[in-house]
């Protein structure tokens, strides 16, 4: 195995070995029995003096839960990186790591990998029961899920990538107050965004800030009846995909020029 796989399974142990490894399993947990619970509802409700069969209702429901779903994930994974690397650097198995034949930008993308296994091994679970659920008890098609599960793992590189490179210079509290309120900042702005133009710093965070929350939304569109969100799916994809490869070399650039003591 290479170095950097070597690397990575560490961090990855490392990861499942902290407390709030657990957490994120009882959550997840949590969120599919919740999920279970609401797909399988099938009284009618009323709608503006309307009754309306649940049924009809799926797709923007499914929506709205896959969504809030993935940003719960990115934001588990800048929490998770908001110490992941700098505990290392804390305790001294980073220099200890660093003795060996191996590059700070290796040793930093293998932390990152740990913390993204960890997410991804939540993420199928919830997201995978999500898209089951709904396709199983509402006929809702497979392909938007497994495009906006892509579009979740890409946001949650970016928060984690840049909650790491922050975590370099700032405290750890500082960090999750950024992890926090950026990740719902910029879903608040896809969310106006998607329904109208913004104008203002909040519409330039939704024109070219990472889009988080409009890259699943927009890969779930086909669940919906008739109604479209603005924006092109293939460049708001290829912007995140520009903004996850962005973190990853803020993150490594970072870390190469961090001062590493003994």
């Amino acid at each position: 195995m290479s170095g950097l796989g070597l690397l990575a399974r560490e961090a990855l142990h490392d990861a499942l070995r902290r407390r709030i490894a657990f957490a994120v399993a009882v959550a997840a947990l949590a969120s599919v029995a919740m999920l279970d619970s609401c797909t399988s509802c099938a009284a009618p409700i009323t709608v503006q003096g309307e009754v309306r069969e649940l049924s009809e209702l799926a797709g923007p429901a499914g929506l709205g839960t896959f969504v809030v779903l993935g940003l719960w994930l990115m934001v588990l994974a800048g929490v998770l990186a908001s110490d992941h690397l700098r505990t290392t650097l804390e305790d001294g198995s980073a220099l200890l790591s660093l003795a060996r034949p191996i590059s700070r930008e290796s040793f930093a993308l293998a932390r990152l990998a740990g913390v993204l296994g960890l997410t991804y091994g939540a993420g199928l679970v919830v997201l995978g029961a999500a898209a089951a659920m709904l396709a199983a008890r509402s006929g809702l098609p497979w392909l938007p899920a497994l495009l906006a599960g892509g579009a979740c793992a890409l946001g949650c590189a970016t928060v984690a990538g840049f909650a790491m490179a922050a975590s370099l210079v700032l405290p750890r509290a500082a960090t999750l107050l950024l992890v926090l309120g950026g990740v719902w900042l910029i879903a608040l702005a896809n969310g106006l965004g998607a329904f109208t133009r913004v104008g203002g710093w909040l519409g330039w965070l939704d024109r070219s800030g990472p889009p988080l929350g409009s890259a699943m939304a927009l890969a779930l569109a086909p669940w919906l009846d008739g109604a479209t969100f603005a924006g092109d799916p293939v460049q708001v994809g290829a912007r995140l995909a520009a903004w996850a490869i962005g973190a990853v070399l803020v993150l490594t650039y970072g870390f190469r020029s961090v001062e590493i003591r003994g």
